[in-house]
């Protein structure tokens, strides 16, 4: 499983190598596997790590985070209509509130599973 799990994390790391978004979303269909295969794998990997590991850890944890950036093909096409510039729509703002809501789920996800502290 620890192996499965590293080459899931692995190949999602070459995915976030070659994208460079802000919170304007990716488009879902880059990802090499399922956000809930990546999610499964990352926490897997983040359980198994020692305690010592802390920039392997750190690292890991952005991933999950992260994760909430790749949204639905559609809506990225919606975020992409105006690179660079704040979104003028209003769908577009809903898109990245959901974006940001999204990523502050997962850093109180993996607080809860005691993986990550969470400071606020």
């Amino acid at each position: 499983m620890l192996a499965l799990a590293t080459k899931v994390v692995t190949d999602y790391g070459r995915v976030l190598a070659q994208v460079q978004p802000g919170l304007h979303g990716v488009p879902e269909s880059l990802l090499p596997h399922s956000k809930a295969q990546i999610r499964d794998a990352i926490v897997m990997l983040l359980q198994h790590l020692e305690p010592e590991h802390t920039a392997l850890k750190e690292s890991l944890a952005r991933g999950y985070v992260y994760l909430a950036q790749f949204i639905a093909d559609a809506d990225a096409a919606v975020l992409s209509e105006s690179p660079g510039a704040a979104p003028s729509s209003i769908p577009a703002m809903r898109l990245m509130n959901r974006i940001k809501l999204d990523m502050e789920r997962a850093l109180e996800e993996l607080g809860a599973l005691g993986i990550y502290a969470v400071t606020k």
